[in-house]
């Protein structure tokens, strides 16, 4: 029966293993599955765009012709609540039980960069949940060679903490069925499709996660900047409202002859990491602009967010060695004073780990 619409009940998000050109289950046995359904995902939103290029001549108006001379750019966003660092793993970062290992050097290095993305469609009217591989009337759109492009975080009173991420990518697929397809990955050398490997997609599943936390709560978020104390901000006083964490990975295609395709997408540096902080203020201190310039200060500075009935860490953002870029306070009639904190730092090498952008805490 044809469907008449697609909402989010009939939808889930999974990520495939890295590289995205390579086996899709563990020790190319098909029992181990290395596709993996994302969890709490809130919107999902994907297309691609073919560039173009006329081919003109004397003696005609219209183009004779209209070339792909570039390979076509997919895309692909989505966000989700955060709730552990689950799905950051999944995607390619390195979470890791300490503050140690910078959060993308698995993406840096190569080994978690590339990797291919799936959006399972049921049949309209039932829940993703509890329809088996075999049910009929279901499909997948598979995005092909993803690449990570920019990654964000924000909590505020009143709302959970969520995850937006943004991915370009080379190819997209449709298929009918969720077992026995071929995986969405080109070569990027001619743009051939690959043939030799499938992918299946488990039954979607509920994810509570081993705590039983089914999400956490903005009176759970603590952002530590005790360090900072300058420019008139008592920040121990401060009403902290926001955060928002974000940084990007932009991608510079790589291109040769004889290739259809860029052979390769590589990171365009200095990546850095922007954080701003959003709070009323209670008392001012003492402070000086010429102050803040001349001594130029460091700040360590973390957002913790925690289990809510035993307050162990169920994931943690550090930022290391941030500057201060700007300080903006507001006030007017009917509203609360307010002042916000704009903080930057630059992510180093995979081992540097004494500066940039660190995540730990549960990977469920």
């Amino acid at each position: 029966m044809a469907r008449n619409r697609i909402i989010y009940q009939s939808e889930a998000l999974y990520a495939g293993p890295s590289p995205a050109t390579g086996d899709h289950f563990s020790g190319g046995n098909i029992g181990n599955n290395s596709v993996n359904q994302l969890q709490r995902v809130q919107s999902a939103n994907y297309s691609f765009n073919i560039a173009r290029q006329d081919v003109n001549q004397f003696g005609e108006l219209a183009a004779i012709d209209r070339v792909i001379l570039e390979s076509p750019t997919v895309s692909l966003d989505f966000s989700y609540l955060l709730n552990s660092l689950g799905n950051e793993e999944l995607i390619g970062f390195s979470p890791l039980d300490t503050d140690q290992v910078s959060c993308i050097s698995g993406i840096l290095n190569k080994t978690t960069d590339e990797r291919n993305y799936f959006i399972r469609t049921v049949a309209e009217g039932n829940d993703a949940l509890g329809v088996g591989t075999g049910a009929a009337n279901q499909n997948v759109i598979g995005i092909g060679n993803g690449f990570v492009t920019s990654y964000s975080t924000e909590g505020s009173v009143g709302a959970f903490p969520t995850v937006t991420v943004n991915v370009e990518a080379l190819n997209m697929a449709f298929d009918a069925g969720v077992t026995g397809n071929h995986i969405p990955a080109v070569l990027p050398a001619d743009g051939s499709k690959i043939t030799g490997k499938l992918y299946a997609l488990n039954s979607v599943v509920t994810s509570q996660a081993a705590t039983g936390v089914s999400a956490l709560r903005p009176g759970d978020i603590t952002v530590d900047l005790s360090a900072y104390g300058e420019g008139g901000v008592t920040i121990n006083d401060a009403k902290i409202q926001s955060y928002t964490l974000s940084f990007d990975l932009a991608r510079d295609p790589l291109q040769k002859l004889g290739s259809k395709f860029a052979f390769a997408r590589e990171i365009t540096f200095p990546v850095t990491v922007s954080m701003s902080v959003q709070a009323l203020l209670g008392d001012l201190t003492t402070g000086n602009l010429a102050d803040i310039v001349t001594n130029d200060k460091n700040y360590d500075i973390s957002v913790a967010l925690k289990h809510p009935t035993t307050s162990a860490i169920q994931a943690k953002y550090f930022l290391k060695r941030a500057k201060l870029d700007s300080q903006e306070f507001s006030s007017s009639i009917g509203d609360n004073k307010s002042v916000t904190l704009n903080f930057s730092t630059q992510i180093g090498g995979p081992n540097q780990n004494d500066r940039g952008l660190f995540m730990s805490g549960i990977k469920d």
